[in-house]
């Protein structure tokens, strides 16, 4: 996790049984240190920061949990709450909507020899898609210490050895 990424995700295995892992998981939230909690959310399990603690940007990690043949799978994707999720990807699709009618309406003028004020919407909309993608990554930057407590919570509940990582 050391660069900066948008809903950075990770995966490791360890040579648990998924119940074991589980119950793991229920024992550590009821014991869960100041400044974090957690949820089971079939078929996730979600830590996110307290409220006390917590901020516009502060991140949520889920935990995938799946049966292998040697142990337990977890995969893990650290991000924004759902609510900025969802409200970045409508205004990503606000925007990539706005070029592709700019796109389309300066070529419908362009091919009716008007004057195609149309393609202007096309560098507003990248402009606006690149806005996004650097508030979003000020954004966890400002999460990145809480990222941090959220992933080494998962690291000294589980004890775990990776046997693979990405």
């Amino acid at each position: 996790m050391n660069k900066v990424r948008i809903r950075p995700r990770y995966t490791f295995s360890i040579p648990l049984k998924k119940e074991d892992v589980l119950n793991k998981l229920r024992e550590a939230l009821k014991n869960m240190p100041s400044g974090l909690e957690g949820k089971f959310v079939k078929p996730l399990v979600v830590l996110s920061i307290s409220e006390e603690n917590r901020h516009f940007w502060s991140p949520e990690l889920s935990l995938d949990i799946e049966r292998k043949e040697k142990g337990t799978e977890i995969r893990c994707t650290l991000g924004p709450r759902s609510a900025l999720w969802t409200m970045f990807a409508a205004f990503y699709g606000f925007a990539v909507l706005i070029g592709i009618a700019g796109l389309v309406l300066g070529l419908c003028q362009w091919w009716l020899e008007l004057n195609p004020y149309g393609f202007w919407l096309v560098p507003i909309s990248v402009i606006l898609l690149a806005s996004a993608y650097g508030i979003a990554l000020t954004g966890q930057k400002l999460a990145y210490e809480q990222m941090l407590d959220l992933r080494n919570f998962i690291k000294s509940t589980l004890k775990k050895e990776h046997s693979t990582e990405q």
